[in-house]
């Protein structure tokens, strides 16, 4: 099995890059922050410090973001054809069909397995309190009204969009895809049984939802025009019962590293704690989920 490290291109000079990339194959840019996607000297850089290509690893672009990324493919075509590229966004999974179909290995990055999946982005054994909102000692009446509702929205996720996995398979052939990536133990399962791409999964966080909140900022950030940070904030709130973590434009929660003739790679996210945080106790607790 593969083992890969997630590099963003602010840390390929770092002190420890060396070391963390030994023997591993490099995934270099970022899913989340469209200040960190990598360039051609980026590219250069980690071909020089690890001996091979890295990974190029993409996210859902802007324009701007876009025209650096054909500026990139296109060096890419001419020096260094073959190179695989995580697609993260769907605009340029068209362009490259359109303008290179064949001179990269393709693979369908983490956040488009979710857009084909939508309804499994919450972890599986976890719950959201039906009374957390301090209801806990309503009339009964109150109590009936609130498990309507729970009902209710229950209904609606299970009737959220689950694409085929017949129109899965016949996408993939279409952008000749070679590979898919996912951090979900449900959708792994999936395209293990129902494909036969080469499957990456993320370890040790699972991607839980994409947000414009910037804690170090400490709000909502519209217009960002600097590199999201490179530590993991640690999150507890009453209203769920698992810890969330924070990391540039995304929340995350761990995830379970199980065994599978088919785990084709393992896709690793080193961490950097932030220190100066004093998360609230977490109330809830859910035995089947991993709390450090």
């Amino acid at each position: 099995m593969d083992r890969a490290i997630l590099l963003s291109p602010t840390l390929i000079s770092g002190r420890g890059t060396p070391e963390l990339v030994k023997n591993a194959t490099v995934y270099l840019g970022d899913e989340f922050c469209i200040h960190k996607q990598p360039s051609f000297r980026d590219f250069a850089a980690v071909r020089k410090l690890s001996g091979r290509n890295p990974v190029l690893l993409g996210t859902l672009l802007t324009e701007p973001a876009f025209d650096r990324w054909a500026l990139l493919l296109a060096e890419c075509a001419k020096k260094a054809p073959g190179a695989e590229v995580v697609v993260n966004d769907v605009g340029l999974l068209r362009f490259i069909d359109g303008n290179y179909r064949g001179r990269f290995k393709l693979a369908l990055g983490r956040l488009m397995t979710y857009f084909f999946d939508t309804k499994h982005t919450r972890l599986p054994g976890c719950t959201r309190p039906l009374l957390w909102t301090g209801e806990a000692s309503a009339p009964a009446a109150r109590k009936a009204d609130l498990e309507a509702e729970e009902k209710s929205r229950k209904s609606w996720e299970d009737g959220l969009d689950l694409t085929p996995i017949a129109y899965i398979r016949e996408f993939l052939k279409r952008y000749a895809i070679e590979r898919v990536e996912t951090d979900s133990e449900y959708l792994f399962k999936k395209y293990s049984d129902g494909t036969d791409m080469k499957i990456s999964y993320y370890y040790p966080l699972r991607l839980m939802a994409m947000t414009r909140f910037c804690p170090f900022v400490g709000g909502i950030v519209q217009k960002c025009k600097a590199p999201c940070g490179t530590s993991l904030v640690r999150l507890e709130t009453r209203q769920l019962d698992y810890r969330l973590f924070s990391k540039g434009n995304a929340y995350f929660a761990k995830n379970k590293l199980f065994k599978h003739p088919r785990l084709d790679r393992l896709v690793v996210m080193p961490l950097a704690k932030s220190p100066g945080f004093n998360p609230l106790p977490n109330k809830y607790s859910s035995p089947d989920r991993p709390r450090a």
